[in-house]
């Protein structure tokens, strides 16, 4: 009796294996079919006979008829022809090839949704891999994904973070079962498999409709850091970075992509009908004009045609190497110091009207902003900032948002923002130790007063103004318009605006400053915090 029931046991545990192995073979393919057609279409197979994977190479598109569209049959019937071949193809190297100790690429695994190490010969049939190729052709195992993610994908529905978590660290652990520690660069090609089929969940995208970078960035990152944590005391599997050698020449001498990093007409052709003469002229013309009018001749629409037509010599002045000084740039177009002609000249830069996006972000995703931090502030310094905020009664929500990034980023509010007296005039701002950076000069309390002034090189280049989003679009223009880098104080908060609220969104480059220029497309600390709002916007949590 005892050994029949070990015998019994035995055949149990062996047939929940197959049955396994069959699963995964169906999902690998199919990742969203439904369990009950799944568990269905496990019982017609092994009614058929198939009885383990090797036996699926047999099946015929009517034996799956009843519980698969005609398209999904095939799909399946054709992965399983092509593993059944590969089968094949391997038995005979195994028996009339020799193994190469020193050449040993990548080969697909019929068993596996990953790859298998194997040596080959100049006479096989057997399809192979380079294995510096590996990531094109890395299948997601999405038979070993947790239902949660099946569900997700299924319904194309964003999925809870643990369960996020859980798929990395099972996609990590079938990435090094190849690659000991995957480069950024094969994450990234994951990563991109991963969302180009199924975007509506894994994509970097905000209820808006608001696209994050590459839209990736952040499965990247999550899959990136996965590797690094698995390796950290591995030291045979680090990735060394070569050392680069000090350049005879460390002057910038000419404008790099830091300069044109988001921008679509960073330095266009002389109009069509004009001359630089005649571009000078209505140059001489407005400076004429500002002398007699100030900056209030700005709201002329003479002034709109003439600093619409005169862009291109603009964009030499500011676009000149060496550059010019802030004092220069005023002195020569006055009127690109004033927010009508400095918003003009931005979306003509980038095409952006960067007003109506910062009002639209600090009235939208401002506020969702707020409601997050308030459910999970990110650390003490956000709460001191919520509580200040509502002691204040403020009903103001722009200075509260920036005010809580800048804490969240452990950054200085001093970096962006700078708070003096609601009486103070611009000869008293500027006898303060400004920076050269730009500064947006809050008058009076910065949870309260709307009015501002701005700087740069340490001169107020802008008298009070009221709307702080007005002057925190000025603020950012300036950093466009005039090839400003972000100031280290505030990079993380400054990068978060371009991203979120303003829209810019470049493949490539960076306005970090020169010294702590970025490794990654987007910040970490910038794109972690973007996931978890994408996570809270989409979830609540």
């Amino acid at each position: 009796m005892i050994c029949q029931c070990s015998s019994f046991t035995t055949l149990s545990l062996l047939y929940r294996a197959m049955t396994q192995e069959i699963k995964e073979a169906i999902l690998q393919v199919l990742p969203t079919l439904a369990e009950d057609t799944l568990s269905l279409l496990l019982t017609r197979l092994n009614s058929i006979g198939v009885d383990r994977k090797s036996d699926l190479q047999y099946v015929k598109e009517e034996d799956l008829s009843e519980h698969l569209r005609p398209i999904e049959s095939r799909k399946l019937l054709n992965k399983w022809s092509t593993d059944g071949q590969l089968r094949c193809a391997e038995n005979l190297q195994s028996d009339n090839s020799q193994s190469d100790s020193t050449h040993s690429p990548c080969r697909l695994d019929s068993s596996s949704s990953s790859f298998s190490s194997s040596p080959t010969s100049t006479n096989s049939s057997t399809s192979t891999v380079d294995i510096d190729s590996w990531p094109d052709c890395f299948k997601v195992p999405w038979g070993k994904m947790p239902h949660a993610i099946s569900m997700a994908v299924h319904s194309q529905k964003r999925p809870a973070p643990r369960d996020r978590r859980e798929m990395v660290r099972i996609i990590v652990d079938e990435m090094r079962v190849i690659e000991a520690n995957p480069s950024r660069s094969d994450c990234f090609s994951v990563a991109k498999k991963i969302v180009r089929q199924y975007p509506k969940s894994f994509a970097d995208v905000l209820k808006d409709g608001t696209k994050i970078g590459s839209g990736y960035a952040s499965l990247v990152n999550q899959i990136k850091s996965r590797v690094e944590h698995l390796n950290r005391d591995n030291v045979t599997a680090r990735r060394r970075r070569g050392k680069t050698l000090p350049s005879s020449s460390t002057t910038k001498s000419t404008k790099g992509p830091s300069d044109q990093y988001g921008c679509i007409s960073w330095q266009p052709e002389c109009p069509t009908g004009e001359t630089e003469d005649s571009l000078k002229g209505k140059k001489e013309q407005m400076q004429e004009m500002f002398s007699r009018e100030g900056p209030v001749g700005g709201e002329r629409g003479c002034v709109d045609q003439l600093m619409h037509v005169t862009y291109y010599l603009q964009r030499n002045s500011i676009n000149a190497s060496p550059p010019h000084t802030i004092a220069e740039l005023r002195k020569d177009w006055p009127y690109l110091f004033t927010q009508k002609s400095l918003y003009s000249h931005f979306q003509h830069l980038t095409d952006i009207p960067i007003l109506e996006k910062m009002e639209g972000a600090i009235a939208e995703k401002g506020k969702m902003i707020l409601q997050f931090y308030r459910q999970k502030p990110t650390n003490s310094e956000v709460k001191q900032v919520l509580s200040m905020f509502e002691a204040s009664g403020s009903t103001i929500v722009g200075p509260c948002v920036i005010l809580c990034l800048m804490a969240h980023f452990k950054e200085n509010p001093d970096g962006l923002l700078l708070q003096v007296d609601e009486t103070a005039t611009p000869a008293d701002v500027e006898r303060l130790p400004l920076p050269d950076a730009p500064r947006l000069v809050i008058q009076g309390n910065k949870f309260v007063s709307n009015k501002w002034m701005l700087t740069i090189e340490k001169q107020v280049v802008m008298t009070p103004h009221s709307s702080f989003t007005a002057g925190l679009a000025t603020l950012f223009a300036t950093l466009y318009t005039f090839n400003l880098e972000y100031q280290e104080e505030a990079s993380c908060v400054l990068e978060f605006i371009q991203r979120c609220f303003v829209g810019i969104n470049p493949d490539t480059g960076s306005k970090a400053s020169s010294g702590k220029k970025k490794r990654h497309t987007i910040n970490v600390k910038v794109c972690t915090l973007l996931r978890k709002l994408m996570d809270f916007d989409w979830l609540g949590f």
